[in-house]
């Protein structure tokens, strides 16, 4: 069966490198889940990927869901834009995009849309995808360890949530790494290697809810103005218009109490 998000990343990137493929679907992409049920994309930080982005979206029946507008304004400081539209199987085809995925580096983004001939299925590197999956959910976690073993035994070892690999890397390419699990490892105690994973777990979770929560409080005002709008309901062009001159008026740019590497 046809995936429905790898087709639109093939139509979103037809004219030049637009969009590359993340989060769940990167992980089905890569071969480490067989299914993800939304699309997620960095969407390249410019108002040309970002106008391409939405005549694809609109050729599709598409309509904004509630959030920031698909503007570089926006997108530059951290915020999302979220789309959905029904396909011709009336399944629900949800559209999600940044352009600074959260603990990512900026260098790492930009590199995704520099290659001098990038696939039309872009789709983020393995590295990156693992830090996308440092969120506040607990399911994101599983998927880190698969992820991982992609990569050579001496990045694995630093990114690795599975603890019997931490174990089994430690000593032949653990001995400069400060990682605690690692350090635990070359002990040879692996109860120490579970706790200590499971707290770095906890800690990237608690950052990352800190992060979302300064979100949530700045966009308050603005979301309630975008659903008097009903912008939903609205062709996307025409709410994308209205959603810009509510955000002028009540969408920070940038968003107090975030760090400069959480925002990235």
């Amino acid at each position: 069966m046809a995936n429905v998000y790898f087709e639109l990343t093939e139509a979103f990137n037809a004219e030049g490198p637009t969009v590359a493929l993340a989060s769940g679907q990167a992980a089905v992409f890569y071969r480490v889940a067989i299914m993800s049920k939304d699309g997620d994309w960095v969407v390249r930080e410019s108002p040309e990927a970002c106008a391409r982005v939405l005549s694809v979206l609109e050729s599709h029946g598409a309509r904004y869901r509630l959030s920031s507008p698909m503007d570089v304004r926006w997108l530059s400081g951290g915020w999302s834009s979220h789309f959905e539209f029904f396909d011709e199987r009336r399944r629900r085809v949800r559209c999600d995009f940044v352009s600074r995925p959260p603990r990512v580096p900026t260098a790492s983004i930009d590199a995704l849309f520099e290659r001098a001939a990038p696939p039309a299925l872009l789709t983020v590197d393995v590295e990156s995808l693992i830090l996308m999956k440092h969120t506040q959910r607990a399911k994101d976690y599983p998927i880190i360890g698969p992820l991982a073993a992609l990569l050579p035994p001496e990045r694995e070892v630093l990114l690795t949530t599975d603890p019997d690999r931490v174990l089994a890397l430690a000593v032949a390419h653990g001995a400069r790494v400060t990682r605690p699990a690692v350090r635990a490892a070359r002990l040879g105690d692996r109860r120490a290697v579970v706790l200590a994973l499971a707290g770095e777990a906890d800690d990237y979770q608690q950052r990352d809810r800190q992060r979302v929560e300064h979100y949530e409080t700045a966009a308050a005002r603005y979301l309630e103005v975008c659903r008097a709008m009903d912008v939903a309901d609205l062709p996307i062009h025409e709410a994308h218009a209205r959603m810009c001159d509510a955000a002028e008026q009540y969408l920070p740019t940038r968003v107090t109490g975030v760090s400069d590497a959480d925002a990235q």
